[in-house]
């Protein structure tokens, strides 16, 4: 197939992707949640609400439109890739644009009175043992074990290494050129390895005792919405942390092959790991937006249930919609107010420096990538 119309093709896939998920996003989110702002549970099914979401569904379509359209005229001048990245970006800061639009428009209106469900805190940090947990940590020594393992193996085999090989982005795809072996072209891959597949299993350690948002009223089903939610969330990032180890050791080995002489290129097992992380990708999204939607939504449909409690309730910690600053709560993460997942407790000290830490090793892997 042209290269052209692959590259519009995923353009295609990516606009209605992305600009179908933001619109999916107001119709998941759990009662009384609406634009990363706790409205109260009548409110947000009101007239007023329903015209919001309105308004929200059009905008979305003009940018996702928009988008098509700055890709499709990168493809007439003739450069398909950068239109692509062009309409990509269109398309995720007008996305973005929108929902912050949006939610300064709710915040702006007349809202009632949620103080006293923000002061009732019946959700706790940890209940027995949280789905999730056992299987966060099995996945996060396999990935500590493993991805030292591949650079263990690239040091004992350093020293029969030859003199030169392709650079990192010539194997990649990108310009052609050699570099002289060193401990850091052959240390570079596993780095990552070290660093990626250890990090994505302990944030899913760290989800699977997150601390739950619950519902008050008796018979409630909001507990085990949350505990099945927040162990599918664990689960996902966890069984992510394989996918990423499996790609990044079976590059890492590669790379060691090539210094060694025994290969000239990478070879196609690096495509059954991608593709597996693709596809367990936008299964995992289906799953989640389908069968759970925002913080178990979905399962909580009882009649019997009542208005949100605590943290994700009270407005005043809560940053854009998005961001949760707490110094007084010690939870490290909590339930995403818009999209699905956890975000960070910004307010935690513990998890300012996780973030910083993790940031960190991450931006100098970038910068040492440009030394190779």
């Amino acid at each position: 197939m042209d290269e052209v119309i692959v590259v519009n093709l995923f353009l295609w896939f990516r606009v209605f992707l992305v600009g179908g998920i933001f619109i999916m996003f107001p119709r998941i989110s759990r009662k009384g949640l609406f634009f990363g702002v706790y409205v109260g549970e009548e409110f947000a099914e009101s007239d007023g609400a329903r015209a919001v979401i309105r308004t929200f569904d059009r905008s979305c379509g003009i940018v996702m439109a928009s988008a098509l359209v700055v890709g499709l005229i990168g493809t007439a001048a003739g450069s398909a890739v950068a239109g692509n990245l062009t309409g990509t970006a269109v398309l995720l800061l007008g996305c973005t644009a929108l929902f912050f639009r949006t939610y300064s428009k709710v915040k702006g209106m007349p809202l009632p009175d949620v103080a006293p469900q923000a002061e009732k805190a019946t959700a706790t940090l940890r209940v027995g043992n949280p789905k999730g947990e056992t299987f966060a940590k099995i996945s996060l020594v396999i990935c500590l074990v493993v991805a030292l393992a591949t650079v263990i193996y690239a040091v004992l085999n350093f020293p029969n290494m030859t003199d030169r090989m392709p650079t990192l982005w010539s194997l990649i795809g990108g310009a052609e050129g050699t570099t002289e072996i060193s401990y850091l072209t052959v240390l570079y891959v596993p780095s990552w390895n070290l660093v990626m597949s250890p990090l994505y299993a302990l944030i899913g350690l760290m989800i699977s005792t997150a601390k739950r948002s619950l519902r008050e009223g008796p018979g409630s089903r909001s507990a085990e919405a949350q505990d099945a939610f927040r162990g599918m969330n664990a689960n996902i990032l966890s069984g992510g942390a394989l996918l990423i180890l499996a790609l990044l050791t079976t590059f890492s080995v590669q790379v060691v092959h090539i210094a060694l002489g025994k290969a000239s290129s990478l070879g196609p097992e690096m495509f059954w790991p991608m593709g597996a992380i693709i596809l367990g990708g936008l299964v995992s999204l289906f799953v989640m937006i389908r069968r759970f939607g925002q913080g178990g939504s979905r399962l909580e449909k009882g009649p019997s249930e009542g208005a949100l409690t605590g943290g994700l309730a009270d407005n005043t910690h809560w940053v854009g919609g998005v961001g949760y600053f707490n110094r007084d709560d010690p939870s490290l993460m909590v339930e995403n107010r818009f999209g699905i997942g956890y975000t960070m407790n910004w307010g935690n000290r513990t998890s300012v420096v996780f973030t910083l830490l993790s940031l960190g090793l991450i931006l100098s892997l970038i910068v040492l990538g440009f030394f190779l």
